[in-house]
Protein backbone atom coordinates (compact mmCIF):
# COMPACT_ATOMS: atom_id res chain seq x y z
CA UNK A 1 0.00 0.00 0.00
CA UNK A 2 1.42 3.38 -0.98
CA UNK A 3 0.49 6.88 0.17
CA UNK A 4 -2.18 7.38 -2.50
CA UNK A 5 -3.75 4.01 -1.67
CA UNK A 6 -3.92 4.89 2.02
CA UNK A 7 -5.52 8.28 1.38
CA UNK A 8 -8.11 6.67 -0.92
CA UNK A 9 -8.86 3.88 1.57
CA UNK A 10 -9.38 6.31 4.45
CA UNK A 11 -11.87 8.32 2.40
CA UNK A 12 -13.60 5.20 1.15
CA UNK A 13 -13.93 3.57 4.58
CA UNK A 14 -15.26 6.78 6.17
CA UNK A 15 -17.30 7.75 3.08
CA UNK A 16 -16.01 11.29 3.44
CA UNK A 17 -14.42 13.14 0.52
CA UNK A 18 -11.45 15.48 0.21
CA UNK A 19 -13.52 18.55 1.10
CA UNK A 20 -13.42 17.37 4.72
CA UNK A 21 -10.56 14.87 4.74
CA UNK A 22 -7.94 16.91 2.92
CA UNK A 23 -4.41 15.61 2.50
CA UNK A 24 -3.19 17.87 5.32
CA UNK A 25 -5.78 16.37 7.69
CA UNK A 26 -4.94 12.82 6.61
CA UNK A 27 -1.23 13.56 7.04
CA UNK A 28 -2.00 14.34 10.67
CA UNK A 29 -3.74 10.96 10.99
CA UNK A 30 -0.66 9.28 9.54
CA UNK A 31 1.66 11.08 11.94
CA UNK A 32 -0.41 10.04 14.95
CA UNK A 33 -0.85 6.47 13.64
CA UNK A 34 2.86 5.96 12.95
CA UNK A 35 3.79 7.40 16.34
CA UNK A 36 1.35 5.02 18.02
CA UNK A 37 2.83 1.99 16.27
CA UNK A 38 6.36 3.13 17.08
CA UNK A 39 5.53 3.36 20.79
CA UNK A 40 3.63 0.08 20.98
CA UNK A 41 5.76 -2.33 18.91
CA UNK A 42 9.51 -2.99 18.99
CA UNK A 43 10.12 -3.11 15.23
CA UNK A 44 13.51 -3.88 13.73
CA UNK A 45 13.03 -1.07 11.19
CA UNK A 46 13.39 1.43 14.05
CA UNK A 47 16.84 0.08 14.97
CA UNK A 48 19.96 1.86 13.76
CA UNK A 49 23.60 2.25 14.70
CA UNK A 50 26.33 4.77 13.95
CA UNK A 51 30.09 4.69 14.48
CA UNK A 52 31.83 7.84 15.66
CA UNK A 53 34.30 8.83 18.30
CA UNK A 54 34.64 10.35 21.72
CA UNK A 55 37.01 13.32 21.65
CA UNK A 56 39.78 13.70 24.17
CA UNK A 57 38.77 15.92 27.12
CA UNK A 58 35.19 16.20 25.84
CA UNK A 59 32.56 14.45 27.97
CA UNK A 60 29.72 15.08 25.49
CA UNK A 61 28.62 13.12 22.42
CA UNK A 62 26.33 14.74 19.87
CA UNK A 63 23.48 12.42 18.89
CA UNK A 64 22.14 11.70 15.38
CA UNK A 65 19.25 13.89 14.23
CA UNK A 66 16.92 10.87 13.98
CA UNK A 67 17.79 9.64 17.49
CA UNK A 68 14.93 8.61 19.79
CA UNK A 69 16.65 6.63 22.56
CA UNK A 70 19.74 4.50 23.07
CA UNK A 71 19.92 0.73 22.70
CA UNK A 72 23.58 0.44 23.68
CA UNK A 73 26.90 2.29 23.67
CA UNK A 74 30.19 0.50 23.00
CA UNK A 75 33.73 1.83 22.97
CA UNK A 76 36.03 0.15 20.46
CA UNK A 77 39.68 -0.15 21.48
CA UNK A 78 42.63 -0.02 19.08
CA UNK A 79 42.77 -3.85 19.04
CA UNK A 80 39.02 -3.89 18.10
CA UNK A 81 37.87 -5.22 21.46
CA UNK A 82 34.52 -3.80 22.50
CA UNK A 83 33.32 -2.68 25.92
CA UNK A 84 29.75 -1.72 26.78
CA UNK A 85 29.18 1.48 28.71
CA UNK A 86 26.63 1.24 31.51
CA UNK A 87 23.57 3.54 31.48
CA UNK A 88 23.13 5.79 34.49
CA UNK A 89 21.14 8.85 35.58
CA UNK A 90 22.66 12.33 35.36
CA UNK A 91 22.74 12.57 39.16
CA UNK A 92 24.95 9.47 39.31
CA UNK A 93 27.31 10.87 36.66
CA UNK A 94 27.64 14.17 38.50
CA UNK A 95 28.43 12.41 41.77
CA UNK A 96 30.79 9.92 40.13
CA UNK A 97 32.83 12.61 38.35
CA UNK A 98 32.04 16.00 39.92
CA UNK A 99 35.09 17.45 38.13
CA UNK A 100 34.69 16.85 34.38
CA UNK A 101 38.30 17.82 33.74
CA UNK A 102 39.22 14.51 35.39
CA UNK A 103 39.79 12.08 32.51
CA UNK A 104 39.98 8.33 31.99
CA UNK A 105 38.34 5.55 30.00
CA UNK A 106 34.58 6.11 29.72
CA UNK A 107 32.54 3.66 31.78
CA UNK A 108 29.06 5.20 32.12
CA UNK A 109 26.71 7.24 29.97
CA UNK A 110 23.60 9.31 30.58
CA UNK A 111 21.25 11.46 28.50
CA UNK A 112 22.24 15.10 29.00
CA UNK A 113 19.47 16.45 26.78
CA UNK A 114 17.56 15.30 23.69
CA UNK A 115 20.55 16.02 21.44
CA UNK A 116 23.51 15.11 23.66
CA UNK A 117 24.90 12.20 25.64
CA UNK A 118 27.26 12.62 28.60
CA UNK A 119 29.93 10.02 29.46
CA UNK A 120 32.06 9.51 32.53
CA UNK A 121 34.91 9.65 33.07
CA UNK A 122 35.68 12.28 30.44
CA UNK A 123 37.73 10.54 27.70
CA UNK A 124 41.48 10.88 28.17
CA UNK A 125 42.05 10.30 24.43
CA UNK A 126 40.11 9.96 21.19
CA UNK A 127 38.30 6.62 21.14
CA UNK A 128 35.95 5.01 18.63
CA UNK A 129 32.37 4.47 19.73
CA UNK A 130 29.42 2.54 18.32
CA UNK A 131 25.99 3.84 19.28
CA UNK A 132 22.99 1.58 18.79
CA UNK A 133 19.72 3.46 18.94
CA UNK A 134 16.07 3.57 18.00
CA UNK A 135 15.44 6.08 15.25
CA UNK A 136 12.55 8.11 13.95
CA UNK A 137 11.83 6.95 10.41
CA UNK A 138 10.58 9.16 7.60
CA UNK A 139 6.79 9.49 7.56
CA UNK A 140 4.65 8.19 4.74
CA UNK A 141 3.70 11.16 2.56
CA UNK A 142 3.18 12.30 -1.01
CA UNK A 143 6.96 12.81 -1.20
CA UNK A 144 7.79 9.50 0.55
CA UNK A 145 5.18 7.23 -0.98
CA UNK A 146 6.09 3.92 0.72
CA UNK A 147 7.55 2.94 4.07
CA UNK A 148 8.34 -0.34 5.78
CA UNK A 149 5.04 -0.17 7.64
CA UNK A 150 2.91 0.62 4.58
CA UNK A 151 4.55 -2.23 2.66
CA UNK A 152 4.81 -4.93 5.34
CA UNK A 153 1.91 -4.14 7.68
CA UNK A 154 -0.57 -2.02 5.71
CA UNK A 155 -3.52 -3.22 7.80
CA UNK A 156 -1.88 -1.90 10.98
CA UNK A 157 -1.35 1.52 9.44
CA UNK A 158 -4.82 1.66 7.89
CA UNK A 159 -6.65 0.68 11.07
CA UNK A 160 -4.59 3.11 13.16
CA UNK A 161 -5.43 5.91 10.70
CA UNK A 162 -9.12 4.99 10.73
CA UNK A 163 -9.19 5.22 14.53
CA UNK A 164 -7.84 8.78 14.18
CA UNK A 165 -10.28 9.53 11.34
CA UNK A 166 -13.39 8.39 13.23
CA UNK A 167 -12.23 10.29 16.31
CA UNK A 168 -11.78 13.41 14.18
CA UNK A 169 -15.16 12.98 12.48
CA UNK A 170 -16.87 12.15 15.78
CA UNK A 171 -18.17 9.03 14.08
CA UNK A 172 -20.37 6.32 15.60
CA UNK A 173 -18.90 4.70 18.71
CA UNK A 174 -19.48 1.22 17.34
CA UNK A 175 -17.36 1.93 14.25
CA UNK A 176 -14.66 3.63 16.31
CA UNK A 177 -14.61 0.60 18.61
CA UNK A 178 -14.54 -1.79 15.66
CA UNK A 179 -11.47 -0.16 14.11
CA UNK A 180 -9.78 0.20 17.50
CA UNK A 181 -10.20 -3.54 18.09
CA UNK A 182 -9.10 -4.28 14.52
CA UNK A 183 -5.96 -2.22 15.09
CA UNK A 184 -5.19 -4.00 18.36
CA UNK A 185 -5.48 -7.43 16.71
CA UNK A 186 -3.33 -6.36 13.78
CA UNK A 187 -0.64 -4.77 15.91
CA UNK A 188 -0.58 -7.80 18.22
CA UNK A 189 0.08 -10.00 15.19
CA UNK A 190 2.82 -7.66 14.03
CA UNK A 191 4.39 -7.79 17.48
CA UNK A 192 4.36 -11.60 17.48
CA UNK A 193 6.01 -11.62 14.07
CA UNK A 194 8.66 -9.01 14.85
CA UNK A 195 9.43 -9.76 18.48
CA UNK A 196 8.94 -13.50 18.27
CA UNK A 197 9.33 -15.22 14.94
CA UNK A 198 11.87 -12.86 13.40
CA UNK A 199 14.17 -13.19 16.44
CA UNK A 200 14.13 -16.98 16.62
CA UNK A 201 16.57 -19.42 15.13
CA UNK A 202 15.37 -22.94 14.30
CA UNK A 203 18.77 -24.41 15.19
CA UNK A 204 18.85 -22.75 18.59
CA UNK A 205 15.16 -22.40 19.44
CA UNK A 206 13.55 -25.13 17.37
CA UNK A 207 10.57 -24.69 15.10
CA UNK A 208 7.47 -22.94 16.43
CA UNK A 209 4.91 -25.61 17.15
CA UNK A 210 1.17 -25.36 17.66
CA UNK A 211 -0.32 -27.57 20.34
CA UNK A 212 -2.75 -30.01 18.77
CA UNK A 213 -5.69 -31.55 20.53
CA UNK A 214 -5.15 -35.30 20.74
CA UNK A 215 -7.98 -37.62 21.60
CA UNK A 216 -7.20 -40.47 23.98
CA UNK A 217 -7.47 -43.87 22.30
CA UNK A 218 -10.60 -45.76 23.18
CA UNK A 219 -10.61 -48.96 25.22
Amino acid sequence: MNYSDLVTNIRNYTEVDSNVLSESVINTFITMAENRVMREVDLDVFKEYVVGNFTSSNAFLELPTDFLFARYVQIIAANNTRTYLEPREMTFINEYIPDRTSTGTPKYYAMFDQNTMLVAPTPSSNVNVELGYFRRVAQLSSANTTTWLSTNAPEVLLYACLVEAYSYLKGPDNLLGYFENSYKRAVQGLGIEQQGRSRRDEFRDGEIRIKLKSESPGP
